[in-house]
């Protein structure tokens, strides 16, 4: 009996330890951290790169290998503290960019772990709530999409509702690259599933568009953001989700830190969009130039 009780303990233990590995994989670099001037970060969201204030469009960093079989998720926590860079949409006085960002970034890691996703959650925190914060926060993302096939990153966010030029009508919007190549296809995937949310309660999601400094023109200078660009240099499947404008989101939910549960079904849609693209590659994996645009 002791001798059976022991040999469960140890596959148990043997279970456990193939678990962890594959939950921490190992991350490895597809270039010599040598040819970089700049790090950042710590573990497996340490980031090699160059920068010179320049090129806000382009990511020169070490690609970001993660040796798991699994599909790669990043979920971006980009917003700062009220008295940071970029604390987000206001509501009767009150930041919630944070708070929504914190939501959803919960939401979704949980939705798409359990959908056999490896999550990547980086958080601006993590590099520093400054401009060169920002600057190893993206060049991370941008790293990964570098260093592997299937990687797809979404931020949802609460977008304000005073419009400016760089965003003429607030509200629900999923804003993609304007200076590099696009994936129409794995857009139409994600658009496709949220229809019926959008269309549950009422409000107008304006789809997939450029979003760019000043301009909504695919390929003029001013098309750009820099979280996005600098991604989509590497894989196009990147995408920052405007949910809905943030008094919006209050104002049907009643809060929030509600609105967690009044989104629900949109975050259950964009996991399955995101698994569904999955499969689609695996089922045919894609050549250079399928589902993307003629240029």
């Amino acid at each position: 009996m002791m001798l059976l009780r022991l040999i469960a303990i140890i596959a148990i233990l043997g279970a456990a330890t193939v678990s962890g590995a594959d939950i921490d994989p190992l991350i490895s670099l597809t270039d010599s951290e040598e040819d970089y001037n700049l790090s950042a970060g710590t573990g497996i969201y340490r980031v090699h790169y160059n920068y010179t204030g320049q090129d806000w469009t382009h990511a020169d960093v070490a690609g970001i290998k993660v040796e798991t079989k699994k599909p790669i998720a990043i979920l971006p926590m980009q917003y700062t503290e009220p008295s940071g860079m970029q604390p987000g949409a206001m509501v009767a006085g009150r930041h919630v960019g944070k708070e929504w960002n914190t939501i959803t970034q919960r939401a979704m890691a949980t939705r798409l772990t359990a959908r056999g996703f490896f999550v990547l959650t980086p958080s601006i925190t993590q590099y520093g709530e400054n401009l060169q914060g920002f600057q190893a926060l993206e060049h991370f993302i941008a790293g990964v999409h570098k260093g592997n096939r299937h990687v797809q990153t979404i931020l949802l966010t609460a977008d304000a509702d005073t419009p400016n030029p760089q965003n003429p009508l607030p509200g629900p919007q999923m804003l993609v690259t304007g200076t590099h190549q696009r994936n129409i296809a794995w857009e139409n995937t994600l658009q496709n599933h949220m229809t019926d949310f959008y269309q549950s309660i009422g409000l107008t999601n304006r789809g997939a568009r450029v979003r760019g400094g000043l301009s909504d023109v695919e390929g003029s200078s001013a098309a750009w953001h820099p979280l996005i660009e600098r991604a989509a240099e590497y894989g196009p499947e990147v995408a920052i989700l405007e949910v809905a404008r943030a008094v919006d989101i209050v104002a049907r939910a009643g809060s929030i830190k509600q609105g967690e549960t009044w989104a629900a079904p949109l975050f259950d849609a964009i996991a399955d969009a995101m698994l569904a693209w999955t499969r689609r590659n695996e089922l045919a994996p894609r050549s250079p130039n399928n589902d993307l645009p003629e240029t």
